[in-house]
């Protein structure tokens, strides 16, 4: 069972930072016919989306760690919150941050990639 919640967490990840703006893009190019009816989609249901497909997230993961036997109790304070003067102890990083950070890296490298090697210049001429 573990397993399939880690699959999921993994597949999910790479779903809410990939998946949900290249759908949005598609489904709203197909709804719309104006540029400024598609901007005002994208900008409403594209992160929408994220928010709640990042909550289902939150909860799946939750459930992997219960299945996978991890720490019960509050979770360590996130690094950003703590002075940089302040001891603290260092907690282990879940399956959702791991995942998290590797598929938000992966998502900018291909945005990187389509943007400046297959992306067509709005300014090249006309054929």
């Amino acid at each position: 069972m573990a397993a399939l919640l880690a699959i999921a967490v993994v597949a999910g990840s790479a779903l809410l930072w990939i998946g949900i703006p290249l759908g949005g893009l598609w489904v709203a190019g197909e709804l719309t016919g104006r540029a400024s009816t598609f901007l005002l989609v994208i900008l409403l249901t594209v992160p929408t989306a994220m928010v709640a497909f990042g909550w289902v997230l939150y909860r799946v993961n939750a459930l992997y760690e219960e299945a996978h036997g991890g720490p019960t109790g509050p979770r360590p304070r996130a690094a950003w919150l703590v002075s940089s003067s302040e001891r603290r102890p260092l907690g282990r990083r879940t399956l959702l941050d791991v995942s998290m950070t590797a598929s938000a890296t992966a998502a900018l490298i291909l945005m990187a990639v389509w943007f400046f090697f297959l992306a067509e210049s709005p300014l090249a001429p006309l054929p």
